[in-house]
């Protein structure tokens, strides 16, 4: 069972599905996104970002590690790994310190990667 202290520290977030959030976040800790969000992203601290199939963001997004499942339109700083997968569509430019790209994933862009680039 969790403990009341356990639950003060806990960092996770959860933007569900048919929800739209317009202008800028900064959450801490790991998330999941599956609405639509018109503004920039950023992840404080060691969280990780994972945009669901159901998602769309159209901003800036900054984070640790990112996995995409969904569409992005925008400008995308990973500083760890960005893990790019078949069922996403990604357009703006990329900086990454690894990048995977999976088979089917569309992405338009030009890339910045400090670090190793595999699909």
């Amino acid at each position: 069972m969790i403990k009341d202290q356990d639950f003060r520290e806990f960092h996770y977030n959860v933007l569900g599905a048919k929800s739209k959030f317009i202008g800028d976040l900064s959450l801490c800790g790991d998330a999941i996104i599956t609405s639509e969000v018109h503004g920039s992203i950023e992840i404080r601290d060691e969280g990780k970002l994972i945009l669901e199939r159901e998602s769309f963001v159209k901003g800036k997004i900054r984070a640790i590690n990112l996995d995409i499942f969904g569409t992005v339109e925008g400008d995308i700083e990973c500083l760890g790994l960005l893990s790019i997968r078949s069922s996403a569509h990604v357009t703006g430019k990329i900086k990454s310190g690894k990048l995977v790209i999976y088979p089917g994933a569309v992405v338009e862009t030009t890339l910045d990667s400090e670090g190793e680039v595999s699909s």
